[in-house]
């Protein structure tokens, strides 16, 4: 990848030949001629990640490397949230252990409440709440004081400053007592408030709908940022558009409501016998052994008639949540939520079956979804299949005021229109559970990463489940509204970087989407689905970077693909092949192919015959590379008798700018 980039390696040829076919060999000593192709080069690789191959933490065949490491956190937090005015109270005791060879002087924290204050730089409308109110903040057994920016620098930290802490928009600088040394663990103390924000608003918001009151609740609690092995800190404030880069670590919550209302959370609860009636717990175990068809755990009547939850003298009940290994804790909560349980089947790591919990919370009235369930154990058991296996015990699909936002276990759903668009947005959103929450990406530096990923998952599933639909073809489209456009952004750009907001829409979603369609049609359906079991398997629970994604498909794949990630991820050239001319010759057709766009690919032709036989043939991307630059190749596509119809890529696996020049026919007699 990094290397002067040659033609298709000789360890593998067949594998990055268009489909599923064998490519025309090549010999590996042909050096590509990119004279005449601006954007093919080889790809570029960042000085912070070139560190990280230095030091052994990275390779460059895609795997962690033998020193890598990324440090460890726990959480303690117990909150308390007032559903009538919509103040949350918390209070956490944070365990965090450097495993870095690093000693730590200062921490970062993320205090992404103070996106909803008047002053906050961000990138989307938001309403004023005040933002998070620090009560006491204990860091080392000592309590810090509270500085001026000036003193301790947030973004860039300061040289030599006194202990305390400065807090600049969404982000917080502790100055320690005393730095954490390398292997050394430091306790930290945080007392908070903060209003949820109503809606309209994104990931996190209440709202009254359906004739209720329901919140669903991301970002709310003071967490320590990302400390890695490339970029170190990561001190990047919180502007609305790019999403999140987090820590993996342990949670245990106490959450406080008033009686009467459910909650959904990350993780197990853990103190089901002191929240829910036995009737609820006596459905959910039958939901748990049962078959994969619906249980009702808490119905319209059992709210009416408070036999859905445990009764308290106090008027409060405390649900518990556990969970491990998971970079963040969300929740959603109602007090006429009704409760659907089912369950997903897996595969199990030693060959055989293991069961999900599959939840549904929604307010009576929500369109369609008395079918959530069923979207969200279709999507969990599917990609589990395709991917890897979901690590988790349970996914909860929580209804609510934002459009569809993903944590650890737990996603937000608005409602939808239509069984297609719930559907989607259910799978699209459960789909984040391995792409960042499993494999954990740096969202907003390489949105595509997670969002681009997740939706090439997203619409196999939404195919598989609707049989005959092609879901792609709404994300090709999108993709190609903007192709060769002043609107287009490249892929490697970061997401708080890309104006107007439907161009990160493009690049963060649909273009990458497409493109990975496009790289599966080059390597062939089974070496790309290995390359990408293998990524998601090497970096479970970890921090991947692009290029350990690149090197990986490049390593399972067995050949060079510098020519594909450079001008897709880095550039914003298009494709676009068109039909030069067709000649009849003995046993078929011979077709010119002119490559008319910037971005060299494969060529697919079909040639159908006068008894309707379709047959194919292809030309590999060498034809375009390394012949001194060739923008014309020959296909010899076999016929039975006179051709009727001659296509470039009939099935539209790669993403044509402009497909009108894609197809001939023969002149009318």
């Amino acid at each position: 990848m990094v290397r002067k980039m040659m033609v298709l390696c000789a360890l593998a040829l067949s594998a990055c030949g268009p489909g599923m076919r064998t490519a025309a060999p090549t010999p590996a000593s042909i050096v590509m001629d990119t004279a005449r192709r601006w954007n093919v080069r080889p790809v570029p690789v960042s000085e912070a990640f070139r560190r990280g191959l230095a030091a052994g933490t990275r390779t460059a065949t895609g795997e962690p490397g033998a020193r890598y490491w990324q440090q460890g956190v726990r959480y303690r937090i117990r909150a308390e949230l007032d559903p009538q005015s919509t103040v949350l109270h918390g209070s956490e005791r944070i365990v965090y252990r450097n495993r870095s060879p690093d000693a730590l002087a200062t921490v970062v924290l993320n205090l992404y409440q103070n996106i909803y204050t008047e002053n906050a730089a961000r990138n989307r409308r938001a309403p004023n709440t005040g933002g998070v109110t620090l009560q006491r903040v204990v860091a080392q057994g000592t309590t810090l004081a509270e500085r001026p920016t000036a003193s301790i620098g947030v973004v860039r930290a300061a040289e030599n400053p006194a202990a305390g802490y400065a807090v600049e928009g969404t982000l917080a600088r502790l100055v320690l007592p005393r730095p954490i040394a390398p292997g050394d663990s430091a306790v930290f103390e945080i007392d908070w408030h903060h209003r949820v924000p109503p809606a309209p608003t994104f990931r996190t918001a209440w709202e009254d709908a359906l004739g209720a009151r329901a919140f669903v609740v991301g970002q709310w609690y003071p967490q320590i940022a990302v400390y890695d092995d490339v970029n170190g800190w990561d001190a990047t404030p919180y502007l609305g558009d790019g999403e999140f880069y987090l820590e993996y670590g342990d949670f245990d919550v106490d959450l406080t409501l008033p009686a009467g209302w459910i909650a959904g959370a990350t993780g197990t609860l853990a103190n089901a016998a002191e929240v829910l009636s036995a009737q609820t717990r006596e459905r959910l175990a039958r939901a748990a052994a049962g078959t994969d068809s619906v249980v009702h755990a808490v119905t319209a009547a059992d709210l009416a008639s408070g036999a859905a939850l445990a009764r308290p003298a106090n008027g409060r009940l405390t649900w518990r949540f556990s969970a491990r290994n998971v970079r963040d804790f969300a929740f959603a909560t109602s007090d006429h939520y009704l409760w659907d349980a089912a369950r997903a089947a897996v595969p199990d790591p030693a060959g055989g079956e293991r069961t999900v919990a599959i939840t549904a919370l929604y307010r009576p009235g929500a369109p369609g979804w008395e079918r959530a369930w069923r979207y969200g154990q279709h999507a969990i058991s599917y990609l589990s299949s395709l991917v890897i296996p979901y690590a988790y015990d349970q996914a909860t699909i929580a209804e609510g005021p934002i459009a569809g936002m993903e944590y650890p276990m737990l996603v937000f759903i608005h409602r939808a229109p239509t069984a297609e668009s719930l559907e989607a947005v259910i799978a699209h959103e459960l789909g984040h559970q391995w792409f960042p929450m499993m494999v954990g990406s740096d969202e907003a530096r390489y949105a595509w990463m997670d969002e681009g990923v997740n939706s090439y998952h997203e619409d196999r599933a939404a195919a598989d489940f609707f049989r005959g639909s092609d879901p792609r073809a709404g994300t090709r489209a999108a993709y190609l509204g903007v192709a060769g456009h002043d609107a287009e952004v490249p892929l490697m750009r970061h997401t708080d970087l890309v104006t107007p907001y439907g161009a990160r829409t493009v690049a963060a979603y649909s273009k990458p989407a497409a493109v990975l369609v496009a790289l599966r049609a080059v390597l062939g359906d089974n070496a790309f689905d290995r390359a990408m079991r293998e990524y998601a398997r090497s970096w479970s629970f970890r921090h991947p970077q692009p290029w350990d994604f690149f090197a990986t498909f490049e390593r399972v794949a067995g050949c060079d693909l510098d020519w594909f990630w450079t001008p897709w991820f880095f550039e914003t050239g298009v494709l676009d092949q068109s039909i030069e001319s067709v000649r009849a010759v003995s046993g078929g057709v011979e077709v010119v192919v002119r490559d008319r766009g910037d971005n060299p690919m494969p060529v697919i032709v079909a040639a159908t015959s006068g008894n309707g036989v379709v047959a194919e043939a292809e030309a590999g991307v060498e034809e375009w590379l390394a012949h001194g630059g060739t923008r014309t190749v020959t296909v010899l596509v076999p016929t039975q008798g006179a051709a009727t119809r001659v296509e470039i890529d009939p099935r539209q696996l790669l993403p044509d700018a402009d497909r009108a020049n894609n197809v001939w026919t023969p002149p009318a007699p």
